[in-house]
């Protein structure tokens, strides 16, 4: 079985992404949730709508609402790692790798992969 190799994927279009968070299918509005997660977006889009993403937790539907709290989760857990690693850079512990958040953070922006 053959690998096929993960890229990053370019961030959507916000007047998009708001369209699908909007949508009366469900469906929709999970994958619009799932297009903004800080894990594949980046923050600056997820940032953007984070208000609708709270909105979104209380939605009729389980699914839309278990996407929401899964964007929230990321977004948290991400925050932590990297004020560990800005906290580990700070006191020079030899385990820190700042580098590898700004080399995520050029890759979701530029959309390719970067040398290190």
């Amino acid at each position: 079985m053959a690998r096929t190799r993960r890229r990053c994927q370019r961030a959507p279009d916000p007047g998009a992404v708001l369209a699908r968070l909007g949508s009366p299918d469900p469906q929709d509005r999970v994958r619009a949730l799932h297009g903004i997660c800080p894990c594949a977006a980046g923050f600056p889009l997820y940032e953007r709508f984070r208000g609708e993403v709270q909105r979104r937790q209380k939605d009729p539907d389980p699914r839309v609402r278990a996407a929401a709290l899964h964007v929230e989760r990321d977004a948290c857990e991400i925050e932590t790692i990297e004020a560990g690693l800005d906290r580990a850079a700070e006191q020079g512990w030899r385990y820190s790798d700042s580098g590898w958040v700004r080399r995520k953070r050029l890759r979701q922006g530029t959309g390719q992969w970067l040398s290190a």
